[in-house]
């Protein structure tokens, strides 16, 4: 290829070097953003911005300038003709697109790579300059149709919250404020709150005193989006179209409609950019929202580069070979301990200052208010002085399978009880930034007039049925969270409710407590425990489907098939609808969930009766065939 140039082909002028860096780096952009379309607009998760459409193009073509800088600055001593840097660039342009396709192996895409740009060395070797004229004449229009595509989707945003805000009616006077914090993955065992004996809590247990505790609140999902999703609409898992690659479809109204349609401004603010951002459904209703920032970062996190890198190292970092090694050299502990993860969800101070920063620009009266925190999520990414709070210097290094999504053993608690630690520190560090968030809004004189809602989206496993991390199975620590309500004068202080409830009651509780003249939303309102006769357990169901497009080990229970659960009358039933699996436990005294009860004599006496229960929850075309074995 070399021998055939002729030094008209040369790079002599660093422009056209770099006009054709950044022509193909915008030009990679948008053939990544034309690839991952359907899942960016469609209701796949793409797990990137909205911004990615604009974000990727822009960063690929800064990364792509970056290289053509290295590479003029080799052309000063080698000889470097200009198709062989279009083959470089049209070679890395096709290795990152090729990364969208996770069926083809790196190593596979390299070398593909590679030949195409070859190829297109070759291709243009004879058409040198009409190429480098093309490129030179076309660059501003491509750059341009980056920068016009930007400014169209910040200030359509920002148009479309003025409008909103300028066509909401006139609320009620004296409408208090609701607050709705969400703890992602925070489950009540792990909580001093609920008699966790490390003292994760003392913020919470503090605010608690102010209103009503309840000890037994189910999720009705043990993943983010489906949970969520009924904590807005009071609907039943099985009545939503939520999935694993499914997010929350119009068919419902949320309470973040509900709630504007009697006069409130709604915002939200999300640490869980993923699942609870704006391609999860769960931003509709809501004049203000807040997920992904337009940052340089959130461009990498959006590339096919990032999504590649950035999860393998995260996990060395917090739970790999590296971490490990690290950890293993007194010197380096620090060190190790302060290394960045790669992926940093807004911290809970980023959140509260999101919120406290918009109530400043707003002044909203009323406001309905959702926050969402993902501290305790992996990959635990509080101050080190929270996170390593409950361990020692001494740290028993963690299993590299506690950290996989898809371990290749059986786990123990004991294998996990280093990463639990980093949890419970994780908590510990929520837990003050709400307390921060509490007393800046009493500091306000806000928390008189305010419903404060206090509840975790579903909890997390610890390797207590030899599975890690949730959304993998219905055991009761994957649902079983906290649930703190204060509204003072209207709901009892120092009270705390020993029977089970299920946060799908939620939005009915809101609505009748704060805006009562509004359209009802399903559920029984859990005001019933302190102004009514009814104090009846809530039966408490719970589900998740589409399992089987994880890829999980054989023994995660979601892996077989949907899952669903119910609970009354002291005993708790689960069903895996792939398998035909059942499980039957003590409710209220198994919490362990050790021992299954479908076998015994009382099981098989009373299985059948969970059965027809459990079918009743299910849709008419999804009811799966019980038998009565």
């Amino acid at each position: 290829m070399l021998s055939r140039t002729v030094p008209s082909t040369t790079i002599e002028r660093p422009g056209s070097l770099l006009a054709l860096a950044m022509w193909a780096g915008i030009a990679t952009g948008f053939a990544e953003v034309a690839v991952i379309a359907p899942a960016l607009f469609g209701p796949d998760f793409a797990k990137r911005s909205v911004d990615a459409v604009w974000m990727i193009p822009a960063f690929d073509g800064v990364v792509f300038l970056s290289a053509g800088l290295l590479l003029g600055g080799l052309a000063r001593f080698v000889r470097v003709p200009w198709q062989v840097a279009a083959g470089i660039f049209a070679g890395m342009g096709m290795f990152l697109v090729l990364l969208l396709f996770p069926s083809l192996h790196q190593l596979a895409a390299l070398v593909l790579a590679a030949g195409i740009g070859s190829a297109a060395a070759r291709v243009v070797s004879n058409r040198v300059i009409p190429a480098a004229r093309a490129v030179r004449r076309s660059l501003p229009w491509l750059a341009g149709s980056v920068a016009v595509i930007a400014v169209l989707m910040v200030g359509w945003r920002a148009a479309h919250e003025h409008w909103l805000i300028h066509h909401r009616r006139a609320a009620r006077p004296g409408a208090p404020n609701v607050l709705l914090l969400i703890l992602d993955t925070v489950r009540a065992v792990n909580l001093s709150l609920n008699g966790y004996p490390r003292r994760t809590t003392p913020e919470l247990e503090s605010f608690a005193e102010r209103g009503t505790t309840f000890d037994l609140a189910f999720a009705t999902a043990s993943w983010t989006t489906l949970s969520h999703a009924t904590m807005f609409t009071g609907r039943w898992p099985t009545e939503l179209d939520v999935a694993v690659r499914h997010s929350l479809g119009p068919r419902w109204p949320t309470l973040a409609e509900t709630l504007r349609s009697q006069g409130y401004a709604t915002a939200g603010f999300v640490a869980n950019q993923i699942y609870a951002g704006w391609e999860s459904g769960l931003s509709r209703g809501f004049e203000h929202f807040e997920d992904y920032p337009v940052t340089a970062w959130t461009a990498l996190c959006a590339t096919s580069f990032g999504q590649m890198l950035y999860p393998k190292l995260q996990r060395a970092l917090v739970g790999g070979r590296l971490a490990r090694a690290l950890n293993r050299v007194p010197l380096v502990w620090r060190l190790g301990r302060s290394l960045p993860v790669p992926y940093r969800a807004p911290s809970g101070a980023d959140i509260t200052g999101q919120f406290l920063s918009w109530l400043d620009r707003s002044r909203p009266a009323p406001f309905f208010a959702f926050l969402n925190f993902m501290d305790a999520h992996l990959p635990y990414t509080s101050p080190d002085s929270y996170r390593y709070r409950f361990q020692s210097v001494t740290l028993r290094p963690v299993s590299p399978q506690a950290w996989s999504d898809q371990p290749k053993v059986r786990l123990s608690p004991a294998d996990v009880r280093p990463k639990q630690a980093m949890y419970d520190g994780s908590i510990t560090y929520l837990d003050v930034e709400l307390g921060g968030l509490i007393r800046e809004l009493e500091r306000r004189g806000l928390l008189s007039n305010t419903l404060v809602i206090v509840v975790g989206d579903h909890g997390d496993e610890f390797a207590e049925h030899g599975l890690v991390d949730h959304g993998v199975s219905l055991y009761r620590f994957s649902l079983h969270v906290p649930l703190v309500l204060s509204f003072p004068g209207r709901i009892p202080e120092h009270r705390r409710v020993a029977v089970p409830v299920s946060l799908r009651n939620l939005p009915a509780t809101v609505v009748e407590l704060v805006a009562p003249d509004a359209a009802p939303l399903p559920g029984r309102s859990l005001a019933r425990f302190w102004v009514g006769p009814d104090t009846t357990a809530d039966t408490i169901f719970a589900s998740i489907r589409g399992g089987k497009d994880l890829n999980l080990p054989d023994w995660y229970p979601v892996s077989q098939g949907d899952l669903n659960s119910i609970a009354f009358n002291g005993l708790r039933y689960i069903r895996n609808e792939g398998d035909g699996a059942e499980e039957l436990y003590d409710f209220k005294h198994d919490l362990l969930e050790r021992y299954n009860l479908v076998d015994s004599d009382s099981g098989r006496r009373l299985v059948p009766q969970y059965r027809r229960a459990l079918a009743a929850f299910m849709p008419a075309q999804k009811a799966p065939q019980l038998s009565e074995k």
